[in-house]
């Protein structure tokens, strides 16, 4: 064969590859553009903070589907909307606080951003409530959610400090989870405090170059097979409908799987939710009086600057059955929720037991009647009680957190 019929042979070769990789990678795009309008990636809606390490994207909207599939009560999406302050409202938060306005802002993680509707939301309902109870007061109550996913004591303390502290806040509801203690050890591997060991800037980390990665019940070492699927999971659309669809597929097994608490890996990583476990490893203790201490700088920047703050803690499933009839001995125990509250009754501030208010609702019910299937969070029947647990402390005259005008009859 003639060099000259090599080398065509070789360009036609070339050629073929090249348009087979080209009709590949449309045929790519175009799924990738199907499967949008289906599923979002974890990461559509949030944006990178130099202080915050993360928040909602500013003027943006998030359209949620991931409960429908094992939830048939709760068959529609539903959209959150996203103000210029990355929080959870339809409008801009104006600095000046309005005459004859009391200014309420809840700071928490997912739970208190609401996985419903935004009217829904306790911070919602509340406002609503609340500002029905005012009339004729010459009151008006503004209750505003900040609530974001993946938030803990080390971003709340910072969001209250350099943040909602130019907003004229008159009191700040601080919602702590039971994943809060996990969130706080994995922020405290880039956090820098100020000279007095404040929380100042919680820096976002490289999840490609870091030595874990998150993941649903802990934190694992970041293999090289986990970064390809942690990439492809914020990256791709078709990737995200290949899970769902799984999940769904399993849907019924899945549900049955009951929750675990595994122990820490050679005090490298540590397990969410270890603060639920009867008994504290010295890892968990060491983490736990992190968050505590946190809470603590919290409240003492509360007093100092005339802003109230009333502790909560959000009550999981687990932590009030062992079986799926809402019977039998807790799996996880409410020890969390006992020690937030020796912190808030040491720190001289409010502490609503939403776990002891929520006992009566929720024990002795499947998962499916507050929470939604195979996740900790709440359905919207879970929400409705538990604002209905924050509007009866905050309305009552003996917690004094609302206007004097409010209480007078």
């Amino acid at each position: 064969m003639s060099a000259g019929k090599s080398q065509n042979k070789s360009i036609k070769i070339l050629s073929i590859i090249t348009v087979n990789i080209l009709i590949t990678l449309v045929l790519i795009l175009i799924l990738e553009v199907i499967a949008s309008f289906y599923v979002s990636r974890p990461g559509d809606s949030n944006a990178s903070h130099y202080q915050l390490n993360h928040t909602w994207r500013p003027n943006t909207k998030s359209v949620h589907r991931e409960w429908i599939a094992n939830n048939p009560d709760f068959p529609e999406p539903y959209t959150h909307y996203y103000n210029s302050q990355g929080w959870l409202e339809k409008y801009d938060i104006k600095k000046e606080n309005p005459a004859s306005t009391f200014r309420i802002f809840y700071v928490g993680d997912s739970f208190t951003e609401g996985t419903a509707p935004m009217d829904q939301s306790v911070p919602s309902i509340v406002e609503e409530k609340i500002n029905e109870m005012a009339k004729g007061k010459d009151i008006n109550f503004e209750v505003i959610n900040t609530g974001t996913g993946g938030y803990s004591p080390t971003i709340y303390y910072i969001l209250t400090r350099y943040y909602i502290a130019a907003y004229s806040p008159d009191l700040v509801v601080i919602n702590v989870d039971m994943t809060d203690d996990f969130d706080d050890w994995k922020y405290a591997k880039t956090l820098i405090r100020d000279n007095e060991g404040n929380p100042l800037y919680a820096v976002p980390r490289d999840i490609y170059d870091a030595a874990f990665i998150d993941m649903e019940e802990a934190a694992v070492k970041a293999t090289p097979l986990r970064k390809t699927q942690l990439f492809l999971v914020q990256r791709s659309y078709i990737y995200n409908l290949i899970i769902e669809m799984k999940k769904k597929w399993r849907g019924k097994e899945r549900l049955k799987q009951k929750p675990s608490l595994r122990e820490a890996g050679g005090g490298n990583y540590y397990p969410r939710w270890s603060w639920c476990k009867t008994y504290w490893s010295g890892q968990t203790v060491e983490n736990v009086n992190n968050t505590l201490d946190i809470l603590k700088r919290l409240i003492h920047f509360g007093r100092e600057n005339n802003i109230k703050i009333l502790l909560t803690s959000v009550p999981h499933y687990w932590q009030y059955s062992g079986n799926y009839e809402g019977g039998g001995k807790p799996i996880w125990s409410s020890r969390p929720h006992r020690a937030i509250e020796s912190l808030a009754k040491a720190g001289g501030v409010p502490y609503l037991n939403s776990f002891e208010k929520l006992k009566p609702y929720i024990r002795g019910t499947p998962p499916g009647k507050y929470y939604y299937n195979g996740d900790p969070h709440f359905n919207p029947r879970g929400y409705a009680i538990l604002a209905q647990a924050h509007i009866d402390f905050l309305i009552n005259a003996e917690n004094r957190l609302l206007p004097d005008t409010f209480y007078d009859e």
